[in-house]
């Protein structure tokens, strides 16, 4: 794929630019920036008081050996909170489950799903937590690898996922969890290489209230199989399980999809080498054919390489993008941004399948939406060993940033020893290692003087070799 210079790209790079050019001119203390409440959007920790925060989990696997998840609920405040958490299944005729939930002060507490609903081949949750506060993750256990996924701030009438794959045998479900007592109503479609697929079956599909409805996705042998769900009536949430067991992927994921389209999504990891398959799925989710700019960020500073590449996505239908095809494109680690000048029209997904001991492991990630590029991150999931690159880490300004590592502990929030003022060069991307017990099996937060991304590469468990990635939290 030859790069080609586009207005979208040149954006980017200029409003990069720019920054780094007023900030050396003036310089001035940043003030810690939260997302806040507003459209569907990726997950975040959510500001400023609340009768009740809730949290709405994807859902976890079930119903054989080997299959189960939890939810991780932190509490980094000096009080207890107090709330809520019940449990979906998706066995018909089984009644949700509800428990109350205690949170101590600066603590994390875990709960296992299996444990208040033993059955159903999903279970899904959703928690509320009394004064609102702190900030939730599930964890999918699977013997190809556990995969953790945030839990969304809000139910919503759409949902979209760029990625799906079924080549030599490896499965695709669509987990649907209506947490509400009336039923909902979706409609769900298909894109694959071939074009838009409405299967009727799935027209009108009802997902009654307070339930979770598993839908396979049985097209065989398809290297591109994005999916939407519109709801007619009512609100859902939706999650993508992923087995991969050929076709050049290995392993486990479990997503939340996207809840709205967006103009631009940023990656803050990538990585382009041998033994290593990196591809971006692009979804069209609008009527016209838009022109997306791909711009990859912390390259060396010597590369000659132009960092202008175009593509061209029709109305409804997905464009795959792999590294390994763009010419001049430095091996090594890179961040990209994803952007068109069409509103609110893509979902864009990358597929990274490195190499694992003697196989190979493969995480699909969503990019974050611009609007959440933040000066702190959370996240309740940790590594509970020691390893290296455990954080990627993408400056989204043009101007040098610092970063600090803090942890959660009895005392509330302490930084890691060699994990404070980290440099983190303009547009650059570091990588972050986890090797202080201090930081091990603990909830931890980011904290930058700049804007930032922050993805994880958490082991996979049970000795695995390779890593699952996801974002933490903005906020």
């Amino acid at each position: 794929m030859r790069p080609q210079r586009t207005a979208a790209a040149c954006a980017v790079l200029l409003g990069l630019g720019g920054l780094g050019i007023t900030a050396r001119e003036t310089p001035v203390e940043t003030e810690s920036a939260f997302a806040s409440l507003g459209r569907p959007t990726m997950p975040f920790v959510p500001t400023g008081s609340f009768i009740t925060s809730t949290w709405y989990c994807p859902g976890v696997p079930g119903g054989q050996e080997g299959l189960g998840g939890s939810v991780s609920i932190t509490n980094p405040s000096d009080a207890v909170k107090n709330g809520r958490i019940t449990v979906f299944t998706s066995e018909p005729g089984v009644a949700a489950v509800e428990e109350g939930v205690t949170i101590e002060p600066r603590s994390n507490t875990v709960i296992d799903l299996d444990q208040i609903q033993p059955v159903g081949s999903f279970r899904s949750a959703v928690v509320e937590i009394d004064g609102g506060g702190g900030f939730i993750e599930q964890t999918a256990e699977h013997p190809a690898g556990n995969a953790v996924a945030a839990c969304s701030n809000s139910a919503s009438s759409n949902w979209y996922f760029a990625d799906g794959f079924t080549v030599d045998d490896s499965t695709e479900q669509l987990i649907l969890t209506n947490p509400y007592p009336d039923a909902a109503i979706v409609d769900i479609g298909f894109v694959t290489a071939n074009g838009i697929r409405n299967p009727s079956r799935l027209q009108g599909y009802p997902v009654p209230g307070r339930s979770v409805q598993v839908v396979e996705l049985g097209a065989a042998d398809e290297a591109v199989l994005a999916a939407t769900v519109t709801a007619s009536r009512g609100r859902v949430v939706v999650g993508r399980s992923q087995h991969y067991l050929g076709g050049g992927r290995s392993g486990y994921t479990m997503n939340l999809g996207a809840p709205a389209l967006s103009s631009q999504y940023w990656f803050a990891d990538g990585e382009l080498g041998d033994s290593i398959t990196e591809q971006f799925s692009v979804l069209n989710g609008s009527d016209e054919e838009v022109t997306v700019s791909v711009v990859f960020l912390g390259l060396p500073a010597t590369s000659s390489f132009l960092n202008d590449t175009e593509i061209t996505v029709p109305a409804n239908r997905v464009v795959t993008v792999s590294t390994a095809e763009i010419e001049g494109l430095p091996a090594g680690r890179h961040g990209a941004v994803f952007s068109t000048f069409a509103a609110d029209s893509i979902a864009v997904e990358r597929v990274l399948t490195r190499p694992a001991g003697d196989h190979f492991a493969t995480t699909v990630v969503l990019g974050s939406p611009p609007d959440l590029a933040s000066t702190r991150w959370s996240a309740s999931v940790g590594s509970g060993i020691a390893i290296d690159n455990a954080l990627v880490v993408l400056n989204a300004d043009g101007v040098e940033a610092t970063i600090t590592v803090s942890t959660l502990g009895p005392g509330g929030l302490v930084p890691v020893s060699g994990l404070v003022d980290l440099p983190l060069p303009p547009s650059g991307v570091i990588t972050v290692p986890f090797t202080d017990p201090a930081v091990l099996g603990r909830p931890f937060v980011v904290e930058s003087n700049r804007r930032v991304f922050v993805e994880r590469l958490l082991p996979r468990g049970d000795e695995m070799r390779g890593r699952s990635g996801s974002f933490a939290l903005a906020g």
